[in-house]
């Protein structure tokens, strides 16, 4: 089979690999469509210590059941369309019995650890198919759809604390496809005001596109400024950093009032990872400060639901589409910043 095949930093080569064949509790799916996730772009820039070169990443999922092991009897069959969830528990530790297996002391991941969705086909492990993580989709749902419920499935992971209510006032700080999620459901669930801040004006424009709220380009500095300014004045009770910034995190936590519940959604950069912060404001004003990471299976199937919805634009969100033999230029266009959300169509 033909397979993106990551061999180190900016070297990734179309090759032909062999295919995977399904042992006892194992599932053999053929992709037929693999999303990129910013984690994928970094890995192809700066290479990441759980991906082992040769590799195949990818972990934004979909295809069809192409081959079932031996004691595989939970209800899947040949030619059936699945999404796969991407974290795989120890199925031992407190997090995984309350079913909490991105919080797994000792998780391992699809696309990391075991080879992911850039190639025709890929093996999913009987862990992981024992835990759930292959989950059918309607047939009627495209596979483009369907190419959202991962990140989507995060999204709504961060949403799940942060319990925006109708009237809510909301910030979010950066426009790439997570923020746009963001946005999205923020607006959905009736928040009366929802600024998007980013330094990239191309991808703001997608948000006055899509009509989700106000836009600030918080480009040569006074973000806090600027966001307040768009806001009228008028402090927020959600904020989300849905940006790798650290300078984001401290924005956030100054411009939600009272009771305000901030979401640190992305990560920031392991070697420079310590905020100030005065924790008098978090206690006296009863803010409430949020991490998120990754989802669990309920996040899926809760995504699942919501991308069948016609009332948001979900095709919008994917502006690029690449075959698998053009993996190197979907790195180029994503690093370039172009577009929202890129899929790679593995067929």
């Amino acid at each position: 089979m033909k397979a993106a095949v990551f061999h180190g930093v900016r070297d990734v080569r179309i090759e032909e690999v062999p295919q995977p064949k399904a042992g006892p509790g194992e599932v053999i799916l053929r992709v037929r469509r693999c999303s990129v996730c910013g984690t994928d772009k970094r890995i192809f820039t700066h290479g990441q210590k759980n991906v082992v070169p040769p590799a195949i990443t990818g972990h934004e999922i979909v295809g069809t059941v192409h081959e079932l092991g031996a004691d595989v009897n939970n209800g899947l069959h040949i030619g059936q369309n699945a999404v796969v969830g991407t974290v795989v528990g120890c199925g031992k530790c407190i997090y995984c019995h309350r079913k909490q297996y991105n919080l797994c002391d000792s998780f391992t991941a699809i696309g990391y650890d075991y080879a992911g969705g850039f190639a025709e086909y890929v093996k999913i492990p009987a862990a992981a198919v024992a835990q759930g993580n292959v989950i059918p989709i309607p047939d009627s749902m495209s596979l483009e759809r369907a190419a959202l419920i991962e990140p989507l499935s995060c999204v709504l992971n961060g949403q799940e604390y942060l319990n925006p209510q109708p009237g809510d006032r909301a910030v979010v700080f950066g426009v790439g496809p997570i923020g746009l999620m963001h946005a999205t459901i923020l607006k959905a669930r009736g928040a009366s005001t929802v600024i998007v801040a980013d330094v990239s004006q191309e991808r703001l424009d997608y948000v006055t596109e899509f009509g989700l709220g106000t836009t600030v380009n918080t480009s040569g500095g006074d973000a806090v400024k600027k966001i307040l300014a768009a806001g009228g004045g008028e402090k927020f009770d959600i904020a989300i950093t849905a940006c790798s910034v650290k300078a984001a995190q401290a924005d956030a936590l100054s411009l939600v009032r009272k009771k305000g519940r901030v979401s640190f959604f992305a990560g920031i950069p392991k070697d420079d990872p310590i905020l100030p912060i005065d924790t008098n404001f978090i206690h006296y004003n009863e803010i409430s400060v949020f991490g998120c990471f990754a989802s669990n299976l309920q996040h899926y199937h809760e995504a699942m639901a919501m991308v069948l919805r016609d009332d948001i634009p979900w095709e919008r969100f994917l502006t690029h589409r690449f075959k698998l033999q053009e993996m190197v230029k979907a790195y180029a266009v994503i690093e370039a910043g172009q577009g929202i959300k890129t899929v790679i169509n593995c067929e």
